[in-house]
Formats: C-alpha cells, structure tokens, sequence
C-alpha cells in the first residue's frame, strides 16, 4: 500500500455524517495540508456513501484555513440524491475549524447519443526529456517528496518568467492506482502559475479550485500506476495578487481525464 493509500484508509466513518481523519507531516505545504490532500480527504467520506455507479463529475473547493498535521474530522451533508445524481456538502474540521469546504456532485451514466472528444494532448516533450523538479528538504515543501514532476514547458517556481504558463509531466513517487482521489492530489501537486511569475522570497495558496471529471474510474480502465499523467497549467489573467488559472490532467495513455479552474493568491514579499 502506498503512502498515498494508506492516508486514504485514515478515513473511518464514526457516525452517520462524521469521519476521522488523520494527515501527517509528511503531507505538509508550510503549516497546512496541500489543497488536493485535504480535499481528496473529504471526497474519500462522500464516496463511502455514494454508489460506485454514480460517478464524481463535478467538485467545488474553498481554501478556507490551514489543516495541520494531525486528527481531525470531516463533516458530511447530502443534499439531495435524485434519479441519476447526488449533491453532497463536506467539510474537512480541524482544531474546531472549517479548513476545507467541498460540494460535490456524483451522477451515474445516462444514455445519450452525443459524444464529444476532449482536447487531444499535444506534450512539450517526454517525461524522458523533462527538467526534474526535486524534493529538497527544508526548500521545497514537504509533500513533494511523494511526487515525482518533470517540467517539459514554462520556468520554475520563482523564477520571474514572463508567463505564468507551463507543462509538466507527473505521477505519485510510489507507484499508486490512481481512482477520484488520487487524481485530486495529482492535479493539485504542481506549483500554481504566478508563483513561477515572482522573484524569491514569496508564498501562494489556493483559495478556490473547481474540478470537472469528463472520464469516469471505470472509463479510464486500468491505468498503469507507474504511469505519467500529463498537465497543462494556464494563467488566464492576474491582479491585485489574485490569478485565475486553469488546467488539464490528461491520462497516461492520452485521454482527458480533469478539467481543472483556480483562484489562487501569490503574495510577494
């Protein structure tokens, strides 16, 4: 089991709409979880009580506060579960705190006609061919270490390129099935753009991430978890310290797999 699975299985169901959950340090980004951990946490709840056949097709997050190492716990609220689709609320508790609030949308498989190829993926370059982007104790933060990044396109974090834009390719460091969860915490693992815009010293976080699943679990099949997910991140526009950005997660054999939209704050120092 990875380290990545093992932080999954921490999510134990303690009444109806309250689950445990426990992060550690080694998930760490300065004082908080990263963004894709603490919601894959509460995404991992909801889907304990959501049927397999109904799919995650749609996540709204806010990065309300930080989650720290250590217990927590994870409230749940279904709205309502219609015919084909199930709205939930959850909200990742720490310390007593609202950290992590998700909405979420699961719907099964509809019959239909249409059928809309996504964006073909056109890599930079291979995975062979990438800058690697290393953990580095005590520089980069602690969760890289979990991640294996090659930058095919753009400048590195604090770099002062003149685009936020860039390309990399990615996968878990341990080899990992990858289902809704881990395709969370693989979107969310790269630096967003704006921070590759900034001289040293500065910090940025997400406030808001939007997440879009055009391929279902079950239609990615199987997924070789060595495998190189590649993402394109876009700054679209950028003022006051605010950027709005947007990706694509496409899947080791070149599918689309995450559709991805963020308000994320860059704070110069």
């Amino acid at each position: 089991m990875s380290a990545f699975q093992q932080l999954i299985s921490s999510v134990i169901a303690q009444t109806d709409t309250s689950y445990h959950a426990r992060i550690d340090s080694s998930w760490l980004q300065g004082r908080t979880a990263f963004g894709g951990v603490s919601t894959a946490l509460v995404v991992a709840a909801m889907r304990q009580q959501v049927a397999d056949e109904r799919a995650l097709r749609a996540l709204s997050v806010s990065f309300v506060g930080p989650s720290p190492e250590g217990e927590h716990n994870i409230a749940l609220r279904q709205l309502r579960s219609g015919g084909s689709v199930t709205h939930m609320q959850g909200e990742l508790v720490c310390n007593g705190e609202v950290a992590t609030s998700v909405s979420a949308a699961f719907g099964k498989a509809r019959t239909s006609r249409i059928a809309v190829k996504g964006p073909s993926l056109q890599p930079a370059q291979g995975a062979d061919k990438g800058m690697r982007m290393p953990f580095i104790e005590g520089v980069t933060p602690a969760f890289t270490q979990h991640f294996d990044m090659q930058l095919v396109a753009g400048g590195l974090p604090f770099s002062g390129a003149e685009s936020g834009d860039f390309a990399m390719w990615l996968r878990f460091k341990e080899p990992t099935p990858i289902d809704e969860c881990g395709l969370i915490a693989l979107a969310d693992a790269p630096p967003m753009p704006g921070l590759n815009m900034i001289k040293p010293p500065g910090v940025g976080s997400s406030l808001s991430w939007y997440l879009e699943f055009p391929l279902t679990v079950d239609d990615m099949g199987d997924v070789d978890p060595a495998g190189w997910w590649y993402l394109d991140y876009r700054c679209q526009a950028a003022s006051d310290g605010y950027y709005n950005n947007y990706a694509t997660v496409w899947t080791p054999d070149g599918r689309p797999a995450l559709f991805s939209r963020q308000v994320a704050t860059v704070f110069e120092k």
